[in-house]
């Protein structure tokens, strides 16, 4: 499998999801600033010139999630089980990505990505705005991991690889984790198996986002 992109959450979900089933890959750093994502070579990849995408079996996917989900079911590891089981993964899955995943991203940009990168100010009232969604989301994520080691129990699921990924962001904007120890333990134990340190010996200064201060320690 090749997988082009540049770092982001969405590159480590796919390469953490890569490294738990043991599917083989080659990553392809691309060069944001030159946009190379905008080649007519990487719009054959994805439609919108966006990244990550991957070439398996010479064919492309793009969308992270669904590129995670393929790579679970080829290699029968991380997304088994019956479709019911399929359903309460997918429910965690679609919950971390389109509503806690989505505030982490706003903060991410307002707090980190907008000023270091666009020398634009942070806008107050949004950063606001996503700290109040996550004041009740998160604490949904706290009880869900409260009594076992990963989302659905004690097996790892893409549940994990793929909230994992979102949840780095927060060491970039500034996320108060003190009040969440359930979620700070699965982040530790995550990040001691062997498949993150990995995926982080590849991404430049072995950092998600380097370039970007760390302004949250776990």
């Amino acid at each position: 499998m090749n997988i082009y992109s540049f770092p982001t959450y969405n590159l480590t979900k796919i390469l953490l999801t890569a490294e738990e089933v043991g599917q083989p890959y080659t990553l392809h750093l691309m060069d944001f600033a030159t946009g190379e994502h905008k080649s007519p070579e990487h719009l054959k990849r994805h439609p919108l010139g966006k990244v990550p995408a991957v070439e398996l079996g010479g064919k492309h996917y793009f969308e992270s999630n669904s590129i995670c989900r393929l790579l679970a079911e080829k290699n029968g590891k991380l997304y088994s089980g019956t479709p019911e089981q399929h359903a309460e993964i997918n429910q965690w899955v679609d919950l971390i990505t389109q509503h806690v995943g989505r505030w982490l991203s706003v903060l991410l940009f307002e707090k980190a990505l907008k000023p270091t990168f666009f020398g634009e100010e942070t806008n107050q009232k949004t950063v606001e705005e996503a700290v109040g969604f996550l004041g009740q989301q998160m604490p949904v994520v706290e009880a869900q991991i409260c009594e076992n080691p990963f989302f659905l129990g004690d097996e790892i699921t893409i549940a994990d690889t793929i909230a994992l990924s979102h949840f780095m962001t927060v060491e970039y904007s500034g996320v108060d984790l003190q009040f969440l120890p359930n979620i700070r333990r699965w982040m530790n134990d995550l990040r001691q198996r062997p498949s993150f340190k990995t995926v982080m010996a590849q991404m430049p200064g072995n950092e998600l986002f380097h370039g970007l201060e760390k302004v949250q320690p776990l």
